[in-house]
């Protein structure tokens, strides 16, 4: 029960939460937006904010599931490639972090101007749409290495390389010295000659 809990683990059970629910929050924002429902707008900001607040617990878990792959509490261990592609997706996730980040300030202060400013929300609304559609973006960038990590059938197939076809010895042509072989040959047998008779 307890390696239930492990980094590893408790990454893999947070880490499409910026995929999926900014995916379901921009659906109230955008119905806020168009029908200027308050309640769906806030509703879908609320949301994105959530989704923004799982980003530090992703990025601990993350980083402490490459500790335990690092002093080889984990096993079986990485190939080169899941290396790489584990180098990969930590690079990825520091780049798409502060764009969730932002995604999330903005629906905080778009949350915060619905209060005061209604109207003004609703076009800091359409901000948060973009910076929520950039993160699953960047989010789905930063999961494709993660899915590398351990599967072998998420890698690209290596290109093999072309295997030289066997070279056929030429056949030793009949050299021109050489005489065919005789046929034997048939001189016609003189016919006697026929005599008139008397």
């Amino acid at each position: 029960m307890a390696q239930l809990f492990t980094p590893a683990h408790l990454h893999l059970a947070i880490n499409h939460v910026p995929i999926i629910g900014l995916t379901l929050a921009c659906l109230p924002v955008l119905i806020g937006i168009l029908f200027h429902s308050r309640g769906a707008l806030a509703s879908g900001l609320l949301a994105v904010i959530l989704c923004a607040g799982t980003m530090p617990a992703i990025m601990e878990t993350g980083e402490a599931a490459q500790e335990s792959f690092a002093d080889g509490s984990i096993d079986p261990g990485m190939d080169a490639a899941g290396k790489a592609a584990f180098r990969e997706h930590s690079h990825r996730a520091k780049a798409t972090a502060p764009v969730v980040y932002a995604a999330g300030i903005l629906a905080l202060v778009a949350l915060i101007a619905l209060i005061k400013f209604p109207r003004q929300a609703a076009w800091i609304g359409w901000a948060v749409l973009l910076g929520s559609t950039l993160s699953i973006a960047l989010s789905i960038w930063t999961a494709e290495a993660g899915g590398r990590i351990r599967h072998t059938e998420f890698r690209p197939a290596e290109k093999a390389l072309p295997t030289p076809s066997p070279t056929a010895s030429p056949s030793p042509e009949p050299s021109p010295s050489a005489s065919p072989a005789s046929t034997p040959s048939v001189t016609p047998s003189p016919q006697p000659s026929a005599t008139p008779a008397n």
